[in-house]
């Protein structure tokens, strides 16, 4: 049996079904966004255990779109291959939040329905929705090419060219940290608070019941090495939180803010932005980022993708390949691969709900 699901409408019945059959209290919050097939977008919850708990297990997916489908699969494998045969603690509750990005992930896209990246959408206290990296502009013509997507372009090339001009130090701290003023181009944060986020403000805290200790994984793909996981906290090595984290996992596995090798870090991340949200209550948060390929492939399909969503036709041949290769960096058909990090997701799916 395969869990994962060709498409969002797919995933989307197969884990209600599926919690619904495990006795979860089932809730959809419907996003106001297109949708490809006349049947409604939404953000699904799944809670399971006891609402007077106060410990609670947050398993969130789909925050960048297209990778809900990867999400979506290791939630789906949680709860038919130990959920529904396992008791849980009486003291805790599992909350399983399905598909944060429903437009995204019904269109193949890694941003929302106002083209927002959405981990970049969550600014914390007077955090404005203004400027971007100083490089962001002179790149801003090769990111976004106001022209459908072409397998002539020498990408490549282009690529490389502007490693050796900037530095690859420049364009990691340029091109994926978040930009508010190029609605159109790709990491985009927005200029007000998304349709998701306000569902969490609204919500989030009655979902997590009387709940004093928090541990919450956000599942993503397309970052690291073929088949590798990484999570990614944003506290720094030296902390309490971060010492028991260390306990509870596998260190070599955890990037914080003051890791040598951390990729880089974006503004307006869900993490920061739930522990903010919540500073009466022990809130822990990991992004767990599952690898597949090299960044310059991933780039280049979310380059590809944005320019067929901007300029192309549904109808031409080159805006399906654009989104069949974003499907592709971000949720493999490798059956190898697509073993592997289930298990690796299921697994550390467990290793929080057994230690909270």
């Amino acid at each position: 049996m395969s869990y994962f699901s060709p498409d969002y409408f797919t995933a989307r019945s197969r884990w209600r079904s599926a919690a619904s059959r495990l006795g979860c209290r089932l809730e959809s919050q419907e996003i106001d966004a297109a949708s490809p097939i006349n049947a409604p977008l939404t953000i699904d919850i799944a809670i399971l255990g006891n609402p007077l708990a106060h410990k609670a297990i947050v398993i969130s997916s789909g925050l960048h779109g297209v990778e809900g489908l990867f999400g979506s699969a290791v939630q789906l494998a949680l709860i038919e291959t130990y959920l529904a045969d396992n008791r849980l603690s009486s003291d805790l509750a599992v909350v399983m939040i399905h598909t944060l990005n429903p437009f995204g992930c019904a269109w193949y896209r890694r941003w929302n329905e106002d083209n927002i990246d959405l981990n970049r959408n969550f600014l914390v206290g007077d955090e404005v929705y203004q400027g971007c990296p100083p490089a962001y502009p002179q790149l801003d013509s090769f990111l976004n090419p106001q022209s459908p997507p072409s397998r002539l372009e020498p990408f490549l090339a282009k690529s490389l060219g502007l490693i050796g001009k900037y530095g690859m130090s420049t364009l990691k701290n340029t091109l994926p940290v978040g930009q508010y003023e190029f609605p159109q181009g790709l990491f985009f944060g927005g200029k007000a608070r998304s349709q998701t986020q306000q569902i969490l403000t609204a919500h989030l805290r009655r979902w997590l019941g009387l709940a004093q200790q928090v541990l919450h994984l956000d599942l993503h793909s397309g970052l690291g090495k073929w088949g590798n996981y990484q999570l990614f906290s944003n506290l720094t090595a030296d902390s309490p939180r971060c010492q028991w984290l260390y306990q509870q996992f596998d260190r070599e596995k955890i990037l914080t803010l003051d890791s040598e090798n951390s990729v880089y870090q974006p503004s307006g991340s869900l993490g920061n932005w739930c522990q903010n949200l919540f500073p009466d209550l022990t809130y822990d948060f990991l992004l767990a980022e599952f690898g597949t390929y090299s960044m310059l492939r991933v780039l280049k399909a979310l380059r590809a993708e944005n320019r067929a969503h901007w300029w192309g036709k549904p109808e031409d041949k080159s805006y399906q390949q654009a989104k069949q290769e974003l499907l592709e960096v971000f949720v493999p058909q490798s059956q190898k691969w697509r073993g592997i990090v289930l298990q690796q997701g299921v697994d550390l799916c467990l290793s929080a709900i057994k230690l909270v």
